[in-house]
């Protein structure tokens, strides 16, 4: 049996940019090296833990200079040494955790086998990304499990996109109080190395996990060593997907605070159990929650789109204005109407509304420069000015006198300051989610563009994004030089807050207000109908 092991230190001191540089290893009584033992300073962001070797080293700001040092290996109890401490004496003794055996009954038990947490890897997911020079951030879930519980194997998803040579991962698993773990119940480390992506098995069977009367455990990552492709940058994460639960755990080390955010990792326990039913509703994680329904939705609508003919029509047009050339298609005969998209929309996004429309007027629907088939020869940030002073030139060009404006999202906010400056030019204008500022959405999105802004991926078109977090900056001053008769519209689970929406009703002299029940920010997709007949009956009014 394993009684002590000796953390012997060779400790090296700099005082560079005010910080002390520790460096060391960690071994036990008969001199071999103990890897992935973990080291930190609490309620803090500083830690470290130990290579494959044994060794390691951490960098302790000044502030932090009087702090303690705990190192915690599995299957040991903790010690704790101020810097001071581990300078006049290099050897750290570790005593092995006391383990009381419980009396064992032997007998003949059935037990079935089940599959807990995610077993599919939804269609729209996220990432949350591992960074390759904090080794000691742990990420993972809470597994709600049945009353008599053994672990067979934890499979988890690794994003198909990350790229590495091979890594080395560290499992652990955690009892679980007030919703955030608590403390570990592993005797030794589980190491976990692979060179590929998707769906990954970790046995855990050797460990004999075994719970009774336990109603949740968490068990979490840590990306302890990596090696990367020649020439290549270093991406890791763990797909994930949108809930309204606080699933996702989170911390930068072992002696670190836990945060549990929205949302739950592409991962699951293969169990046996011999109980009927879990202590809590085992189908929770398995529901697919409104957030990710709606996502879902909402790839099924533009897949949709895609295959109708509406953007892509053979008779469509190009117009030529300051350094663009903007795509238009005409459909239908009679009085003007102009529909505008949203942020990195086009045409197609209106397939449910052209034909309907299209029977009462003459459509005319835009690519917004920049997006859709419409070109874009600047690389200067793009305003809602900026698209206001291209419909202005689309309207001239096309001799229309005056218009009808259907806007949405990104289009109404468009619509909504064209209107201010043009109102001779048009007849009414109908708004769907549209602001008048960056603050009229929810927190979490713009926390979502942000993560987009600092981190995008190949296919993010960074000016798009940037207007979103930047603008528009409409004033309640414009919104009452508006005259015209308005139709401000929303989906009731909008992510414009509803009071934003009324908002921008209350300070148009002639405005409309309709929230839609049962829908979010995408009305066009989700509620054609009534949408279409609303408008319809206000533009005819």
């Amino acid at each position: 049996m394993r009684n002590y092991f000796f953390v012997s230190i060779v400790t090296i001191c700099n005082i560079i940019s005010a910080q002390t540089k520790l460096n060391g290893s960690v071994k036990d009584t008969n001199n071999l090296a103990i890897p992935y033992c973990s080291i930190g300073i609490k309620d803090s962001e500083i830690g470290a833990i130990t290579d494959e070797k044994g060794n390691f080293s951490i960098e302790i700001p000044e502030k932090l200079a009087k702090s303690h040092l705990i190192f915690d290996a599995a299957g040991y109890k903790e010690v704790s040494k101020s810097i001071e401490e581990i300078q006049q004496n290099s050897v750290i003794i570790l005593k092995e955790k006391e383990v009381s055996l419980a009396e064992v009954i032997v007998k003949s038990e059935k037990m079935k086998e089940k599959v807990i947490g995610q077993k599919t890897r939804p269609m729209l997911t996220f990432s949350k990304m591992f960074d390759e020079n904090v080794p000691t951030i742990e990420q993972g879930n809470i597994f709600e499990i049945y009353p008599n519980t053994k672990l067979n194997t934890f499979n988890f998803h690794i994003i198909p996109s990350s790229k590495y040579e091979e890594i080395t991962l560290k499992v652990n698993i955690y009892a679980v109080k007030n919703g955030l773990p608590k403390e570990s119940i592993l005797d030794e480390n589980i190491i976990y190395k692979t060179n590929t992506t998707g769906w990954q098995k970790i046995d855990l069977t050797p460990y004999k996990f075994r719970f009774k009367n336990v109603n949740q455990i968490a068990v979490t990552m840590q990306l302890v060593s990596f090696k990367k492709h020649n020439q290549e940058d270093f991406v890791f994460g763990i797909s994930a997907k949108k809930s309204l639960a606080k699933d996702l755990l989170f911390r930068y080390q072992s002696q670190g605070n836990w945060e549990a955010s929205a949302g739950v990792f592409i991962a699951n326990l293969e169990v046996l159990y011999s109980k009927d039913k879990l202590t809590i509703n085992e189908e929770k994680s398995e529901e697919i929650d409104t957030k990710t329904q709606e996502l879902i939705s909402y790839y099924q609508h533009k897949e949709k789109a895609k295959r109708s003919i509406y953007g892509k029509n053979k008779s469509g047009k190009y117009l030529d204005i300051n350094n663009a050339k903007i795509y238009y298609e005409e459909y239908g005969q009679g009085e003007p109407l102009i529909f505008l998209h949203g942020n990195n929309g086009s045409i197609e996004d209106f397939y449910q509304q052209i034909p309907f429309f299209a029977k009462h007027y003459r459509v005319i629907v835009l690519d917004t420069r920049g997006q859709g088939r419409s070109t874009d020869l600047t690389n200067t940030p793009y305003t809602y000015e900026k698209f206001s002073n291209d419909l202005f030139q689309v309207i001239q060009q096309l001799n229309l006198n005056k218009v009808n404006l259907i806007g949405w999202s990104d289009g109404g906010n468009t619509a909504l300051i064209f209107n201010a400056q043009h109102p001779q030019l048009i007849n009414k204008t109908a708004t769907i989610g549209a602001v008048l500022n960056p603050n009229g959405v929810s927190e979490e999105l713009i926390g979502n563009l942000k993560s987009l802004a600092n981190k995008p991926s190949e296919n993010t078109n960074l000016r798009l994004i940037e207007l979103m977090l930047n603008e528009p900056n409409i004033t309640k001053l414009e919104l009452n030089k508006i005259q015209n008769p308005v139709f401000i519209i929303a989906g009731e689970k909008d992510e414009v807050k509803e009071s934003h929406t009324k908002e921008i009703q209350q300070n148009i002299s002639k405005a409309e207000l309709l929230i839609i029940p049962n829908s979010t920010h995408y009305v066009p997709f989700e509620q054609p109908k009534v949408l279409n007949e609303a408008i319809l009956k206000f533009l005819k009014k």
